[in-house]
Order: C-alpha cells, then structure tokens, then sequence
C-alpha cells in the first residue's frame, strides 16, 4: 500500500498561459518549466508576449508584474497590470533590440503581485532567441 503522501495531489495550483500577439503557445504550471523558444529573425516591431496568471488565491487590486531578466538578475524588461488573471504584457521587439546590443540569448520570466515574486528565485519559464 503507497503512503497517501505519494499518491494525493493538491486540487489547486498556480498555472499561466504565454500568448505570442493573441496566440495561446505554452501553457505552464509549477511542475513544468519548458523555454520558450523564438526565432528573432520572425520578431516585428509590434510583437508581444503575454502571460496570463491564475492561482486559487488571487488578488484582485494588487500591482501585477511580469519581468524579463538576464542570467545575472538584471532586469531587462518589465510589463505591469492589477490584479490575479488578468493579462500583463512586454515588448518583443524592445527584448530582441536587446539582444542585438548584448548577444544575450537566454532570458527568465518572472511573475510579481504586490511586493513578492511569485516561485521565488525560480523564473515561471525562460525564453531563448535563437
């Protein structure tokens, strides 16, 4: 007989959907970590990616913050929204001209709301342009 610890799962966790312009490409959850990988020879100036954030928890005022960082935690880019669900956005374009000035390829994702980082040190995805 398996202990109950090994089997039972929890019926709420933390999920998002990343949407390249309004087209739904990865869906993440704390168990899955896969990159995004994006072909910056594809990317036009008017390009976005979005996530959008669902957690049994929600909050429906706070700031909402999605970063882009490079490997060293320096920040790149940074969209804002209010509150849990609903979609926070960045440039593509603005992360490819980085690219182009810095050579740097792999990008994290993190989500905030209010002053904490959701998952703490570990990016909900990471972004690669190839």
């Amino acid at each position: 007989m398996q202990g109950l610890n090994q089997t039972a799962r929890a019926d709420t966790i933390d999920y998002w959907h990343v949407y390249y312009n309004k087209i739904k490409i990865k869906e993440y959850n704390l168990n899955t970590r896969e990159t995004v990988i994006l072909k910056a020879r594809d990317i036009k100036k008017a390009d976005k990616l979005v996530i959008k954030y669902f957690r049994d928890t929600p909050c429906n005022n706070c700031e909402s913050a999605m970063t882009i960082e490079n490997d060293k935690h320096v920040v790149i880019l940074k969209g804002m929204g209010r509150g849990t669900f609903n979609p926070v956005g960045i440039s593509l374009y603005d992360l490819l001209q980085h690219h182009i000035r810095t050579k740097e390829n792999i990008y994290s994702v993190f989500y905030n709301e209010g002053q904490h980082r959701l998952e703490k040190e570990d990016p909900i995805f990471k972004i690669k342009l190839e």
